[in-house]
């Protein structure tokens, strides 16, 4: 990895600390995150599959010791598992990412849906296994309807939030490899 890479990571993970920890309460129960949103940007402006995982790994292993989680929540928590699958995710995002459809925003979107459908499959199975664990008599259906449904219009807002994000930052980010190329 060379210097701007290793920065460029360092500073997508700081941003993913700080904003990640944040959430909105909408209702009772419900509470926003932003960190699916900056995941999906800093998998689209990270070139590297190597980065995507080393910055969401690094992202999961800080959350076990500091307050970086949603909610400014740390450790293992009955949500762990969508901290688990942002670093999962990173795979089929990363190639998913590379085909391109008609345009830009269809193939953003499309990669988007699709890491966003694996990052509810393995959050609920986390969340199923660990109330499971702790004596709960939840089904895996019912754990979909309390960690998916709610947020489902938020993810998709995140997803059209996130192109218009990334429109905006890859001519930046571009420059900067523009620039160390020459």
């Amino acid at each position: 990895m060379n210097i701007r890479r290793i920065t460029t990571a360092g500073i997508f993970l700081a941003v993913l600390c700080a904003l990640g920890c944040l959430s909105i309460p909408f209702g009772e129960n419900v509470k926003v995150s932003l960190q699916l949103l900056v995941v999906f940007i800093i998998f689209a402006l990270t070139d590297h599959l190597l980065d995507k995982i080393i910055i969401t790994g690094a992202y999961l292993v800080l959350g076990l010791f500091l307050p970086i989680y949603a909610g400014f929540n740390a450790g293992i928590t009955p949500t762990f598992g969508f901290v688990i699958s942002f670093v999962v995710a990173a795979i089929p995002f990363h190639f998913l990412y590379k085909i391109k459809f008609k345009n830009e925003a269809i193939t953003f979107g499309l990669t988007c849906l699709v890491t966003t459908l694996l990052v509810y499959v393995i959050g609920s199975l986390f969340l199923y296994f660990y109330l499971k664990s702790a004596g709960s008599t939840m089904t895996f259906g019912k754990s979909l309807m309390i960690s998916v449904v709610p947020y489902i219009p938020f993810d998709i807002a995140k997803i059209v939030i996130g192109f218009f994000a990334v429109k905006l930052l890859k001519p930046v980010v571009n420059k900067n490899k523009t620039e160390e190329a020459k």
